[in-house]
């Protein structure tokens, strides 16, 4: 297994559904690496806010690290959003069954009907921030074929007070759950590995998971080698109508001393023939090192797709070998 198998879609085409993966499975092979994660997330574009929640449980380990970070622009540091407020090392006690999660931190997330519509909930007056989200889906998730992971478009509306500034919440974004599966944090000698969303209206949206197209001359092309995979998943919806992405060709540019994504441009081709060119800029991101031996690019991105404008998250792993690499390259 590689270091990005856990986030590939080995098996091609779509898996099943249940109302109860909403819920906390806990299963899978009991090594200490095994993950099982929810993912939520809102942005009000006009204001280049993004927000990032996340939970993240080892079952094996018995621990849990959770919270949620907002953020307005592009930040230097995690603790320079607006607001960063995540907890590591909790009890697995704090989720329960994964239907009503309740954090030290004030996060609270409720499941109304399972797959259907998801509450979220924040306080903290010290901050002036808080957060009453209702997070409903606009279809049914998408599973990959392993019936261990799942994206899923959801309308999410509600209100944001963040650090003393009231701003509306209405929009679309994707979020992801997983389970069963190990996420090794050993070192990964690889390119960067971008994750993306993107909603152009209830009418389409995608998602592709893959490092840069070495036929397009990456920043790190002659630095490193190419992977032996370059695409790992994907998928459109077209109309309530799932696909999967069957190649994907991006190129991201970078900039500053993080080697921060700048800009992303996607060319790739669904499973009915039908062919895609997006691309975007970042509006709004920050980093967190999610666990020690990576760093990962967190942001809002704007995109253009024939003139129509969308807006998704990007998520881009970086390991140690291409930061070093570059640093010696400049």
């Amino acid at each position: 297994m590689s270091d990005t198998d856990w986030n590939s879609n080995l098996g091609g085409g779509f898996g099943k559904h249940v109302a109860t993966d909403e819920y906390f499975h806990g299963t899978g092979e009991p090594a200490d690496s095994l993950t099982e994660t929810w993912y939520w997330n809102f942005h009000v574009p006009e204001a280049a806010i993004n927000c990032f929640a996340y939970c993240w449980v080892h079952p094996t380990l018995k621990v849990v690290t959770s919270g949620l970070m907002i953020y307005q622009g592009h930040k230097a540091s995690h603790l320079a959003c607006e607001l960063f407020e995540f907890r590591d090392f909790m009890s697995i006690g704090v989720i329960g069954d994964g239907s009503d999660i309740q954090l030290p931190n004030g996060l609270r997330v409720q499941t109304i009907v399972p797959l259907e519509h998801v509450r979220l909930t924040f306080d903290d007056p010290q901050r002036e921030t808080r957060v009453a989200v209702d997070i409903r889906g606009v279809g049914v998730p998408i599973m990959r074929a392993n019936n261990k992971h799942f994206e899923q478009v959801m309308h999410v509306t509600g209100d944001l007070l963040l650090r003393g500034q009231a701003h509306k919440v209405d929009c679309l974004a994707v979020r992801d759950r997983s389970w069963a599966e190990p996420r090794p944090e050993n070192h990964n000698p690889a390119p960067p590995y971008t994750w993306v969303t993107g909603t152009f209206g209830e009418d389409f949206a995608f998602n592709v998971g893959s490092h840069d197209d070495p036929d397009r001359d990456p920043d790190w092309k002659g630095v490193m080698a190419a992977p032996a995979r370059i695409f790992n998943d994907g998928w459109v919806v077209v109309k309530g109508e799932q696909r999967r992405v069957v190649k994907a060709s991006k190129l991201t540019t970078r900039g500053g001393d993080r080697q921060s994504p700048v800009t992303h441009d996607y060319q790739f081709e669904d499973d009915k023939g039908d062919r895609y060119s997006i691309s975007g800029r970042l509006i709004a991101q920050t980093n967190w090192g999610g666990w020690s031996n990576m760093t990962c690019h967190l942001g809002l991105v704007e995109w253009d797709w024939d003139g129509r404008t969308g807006y998704g998250e990007s998520q881009e792993v970086q390991w140690n070998d291409y930061v070093w690499k570059m640093a010696q390259a400049r």
